[in-house]
């Protein structure tokens, strides 16, 4: 009986083992359009680099892969929300090294490359001012491109798809310029789209495995297998590196006659080798010329390219040399902080090539109004810095102040036409306004940015006000971020009323911030600092979309709300993303774009007509109104006007707030609303505030008003409430 006992035991811990030797690892990998790194073949089934050193491990550690088809943005989120184990062909960055597990060996390094159609000549990246870029979203490549364009201050507009192959047939049909994908995918099917690389190219990222979080066991398998074949030549590795990036057998095999060629350039290559030892004179002459260059080098690292001014690395060298010589004499210093007012208009305006010649004339006449011991140079943009040693007192500096601004007041011909350059300058002086290189420049800048709020045109000595004003402002960004976080902004509605009938035609929506600490901030605080900063971005965003929701709820109920009005930045505009999003709400919350009207500043309108042109026409293309807010208080050319799709005007309320008492708004007004009307504009006045201004607006035949006469800016539900007084609310539409 016992040793029937003992037997069944045996069995059963023998079967348990069997059990759990056939039971295999299920790794579920995302796989996205990559070619040749990564792709489905034609008939469904995974292939490329990748693949094959996963099937290889999978065969090695009894794995089982599942391959999950999706978009590339698609393929990390479901990485990081667990759906899949496992990503191949991840660039590295810092922010995805904090959302996933990354593999610890490299598995490929991959250049990209700009590839634009036969014939079109695209030297160099300044090239790319203006142009249209297709470009895969969310991309290592378009993130360092972008960088790379702002750092140089060239505009381009990007235009982002989901995949190289979408990149590359924007480019054939000449929706866009030119398209960025990695050179492995370039050179795979450029040929077959008819285009061709350019000799712009981007950093190479590091490729990698990314597995999902509590899958890192998954990645030290990967690095040791990787580890192991990067180690032996003859790996299965190389064999697929081979396979996959290297040119066909037909490029490799090359004919009996360039063979027999090569080998007599192989004897010849030995002949010169062997004469090499009867140049020595001319090495020696050749390494003058190498050191020679060397010294050229140092200089351009050391020398702005366009002027030829010390640049930034020199400036802080030469600044903290003086510092301590001052510092052992007893004498001042002074750092001037030089900016160019509205240089930005020129480049706009004329271009880079007549801004580079502006710069060059405005270069040669500062260098005049420097003493020979002062440094000038140029810290990039149109901003330059001046370190003057030697002082005796503070007051010392106004005579260069003077020189400087003397040599300016002339105008600059370029290119036959004739600029007017005004500088701000900001002062700081050394010991008072700092002991180091860093601080004292910081502070220079910080009163140049006091005299352009001062008017432009003007000087600024530094004090310390100026940097407890910068630590508020800096401590309102952050706050702004964390508001934007934690939903603190709210939307209210400003009922916008027809002087005719006296119903509600529509609500102008307005972003309202109730701080935690300090209760409601006004607009007129943080509107300018979230356009400085660019967080009107997220915020003009978050607001349109939370407009449009409402709106849907209640004409869904049936609420007869007239339109919605929201203010558009002039970040927005830039590019074509508020094409996307107004069509993502339209099909999120089944909002009609007939219901949306945009408000638009009349002074970027202004300055950026051909771009505003384009974008404007799309968006009326949709179905959305447009009105230009505030006019009146810009310089509208009316040439320009009558091009642009816009359905109304707002009469700035600095204009409302006079009449009836000021003859001179009472004509301003009255002008607006005949332009208007010989545009066939409606005409809508803001802030009023009185019955006399509105029977003033009805005379004159203003179609709409809006102000406190009427309401202020209505919580959602006060504005229900306003519309169901009014016999607009719910069930009458």
């Amino acid at each position: 009986m016992f040793w029937l006992v003992l037997r069944g035991c045996v069995l059963m811990v023998l079967c348990g083992q069997m059990t759990l030797a056939t039971a295999k690892t299920v790794v579920n990998v995302g796989i996205y359009p990559n070619e040749p790194k990564i792709f489905l073949d034609e008939k469904g089934q995974p292939d490329g680099f990748f693949p094959q050193l996963l099937k290889r491990i999978a065969e090695q550690e009894d794995w089982t892969l599942n391959y999950h088809s999706c978009e590339w943005e698609n393929c990390l989120r479901q990485l990081q929300q667990g759906e899949i184990d496992l990503m191949p062909d991840v660039a590295y960055s810092v922010q995805r090294a904090r959302l996933f597990p990354l593999s610890k060996e490299v598995v490929l390094s991959s250049w990209s490359a700009v590839y634009v159609r036969e014939g079109v000549h695209l030297p160099s990246v300044k090239e790319l001012q203006g142009k249209s870029l297709a470009v895969v979203k969310g991309s290592i490549q378009y993130r360092a491109l972008a960088e790379k364009l702002e750092k140089l201050g060239v505009q381009a507009t990007f235009h982002e798809v989901s995949n190289f192959n979408e990149v590359f047939r924007l480019i054939r049909v000449g929706w866009v310029d030119a398209g960025l994908v990695n050179t492995y995918f370039g050179r795979r099917h450029a040929d077959e789209f008819g285009l061709e690389p350019t000799p712009i190219l981007v950093k190479p990222s590091l490729l990698m495995f990314a597995a999902a979080p509590g899958k890192e066991k998954l990645l030290d398998v990967l690095d040791t297998h990787v580890r192991q074949w990067k180690n032996d030549p003859r790996s299965f590795y190389y064999r697929a590196m081979h396979d996959w990036f290297s040119p066909t057998e037909e490029a490799q095999r090359i004919p009996t006659w360039i063979q027999w060629l090569l080998g007599l350039a192989g004897i010849a290559a030995l002949a010169l080798l062997a004469l090499v030892f009867l140049f020595r004179a001319l090495v020696q002459r050749k390494t003058l010329e190498l050191e020679e260059k060397a010294r050229s080098l140092e200089h351009l690292a050391n020398h702005d390219l366009l002027t030829g001014l010390p640049n930034r690395k020199l400036f802080f060298d030469r600044l903290k040399q003086a510092l301590r010589r001052v510092s052992r004499s007893g004498e001042l210093l002074a750092v001037l902080y030089i900016d160019l007012d509205q240089f930005k208009q020129i480049n706009d305006s004329f271009g880079h090539g007549v801004g580079d010649e502006v710069l060059k004339e405005v270069t040669r006449r500062l260098r005049t109004a420097v003493r020979e011991q002062d440094t000038i140079a140029r810290l990039g943009g149109d901003e330059f810095a001046v370190v003057m040693e030697t002082l005796k007192e503070p007051e010392s500096t106004m005579h260069c102040v003077k020189r400087l601004r003397e040599a300016l007041r002339e105008p600059l011909i370029v290119q036959q036409v004739q600029f007017n350059i005004n500088i701000s300058i900001g002062i700081s002086i050394y010991p008072q306004d700092g002991h180091d290189a860093h601080t004292l420049l910081r502070n220079a800048d910080t009163a140049m940015f006091k005299a352009k709020e001062a008017g432009r045109s003007t000087f600024q000595y530094y004090v310390e006000e100026m940097t407890r004003t910068a630590i508020e402002r800096s401590k309102m960004e952050a706050d702004m971020r964390k508001a934007l976080r934690e939903n603190q902004f709210t939307v209210c509605y400003q009922p916008q009323i027809c002087l005719n009938t006296g119903r509600v035609v529509g609500f102008e929506a307005l972003a309202r911030w109730h701080h935690p600490e300090h209760g409601q901030i006004p607009p007129s605080q943080f509107i300018p600092l979230a356009e400085d900063t660019g967080l009107i971005l997220p915020l003009g965003e978050w607001v349109l979309r939370t407009a449009c929701r409402q709106f849907a709820q209640w004409r869904k109920e049936g609420m007869d709300t007239g339109l919605v009005s929201v203010n558009i930045s002039a970040l927005q505009l830039r590019g074509y993303g508020l094409l996307d999003v107004v069509r993502d709400v339209v099909r999120k919350t089944g909002f009609e774009t007939r219901w949306l009207e945009l408000e638009l500043t009349e002074s970027f309108i202004m300055s950026h007509t051909q771009q505003a042109i384009s974008v404007m026409t799309e968006l009326r293309g949709l179905g959305v109104s447009l009105a230009v807010d505030d006019f009146g208080t810009g310089y509208s050319s009316l040439a320009y006007l009558k091009q642009l799709p816009l359905s109304k005007l707002k009469i700035d309320r600095s204009f409302i707030m006079g009449v009836p008492a000021d003859e001179n708004d009472v004509a301003i007004v009255r002008a607006i609303i005949a332009l208007g009307k010989t545009l066939n504009l409606q005409i809508i006045a803001e802030g009023v505030e009185s019955k006399e201004q509105e029977e003033m607006l009805r005379r004159e035949h203003c179609d709409q008003a809006q102000g406190y006469y009427y309401a202020r800016a209505l919580e959602a539900e006060e504005a229900r409430e306003f519309l169901r007084v009014a016999g607009q609310g719910a069930g009458l539409v």
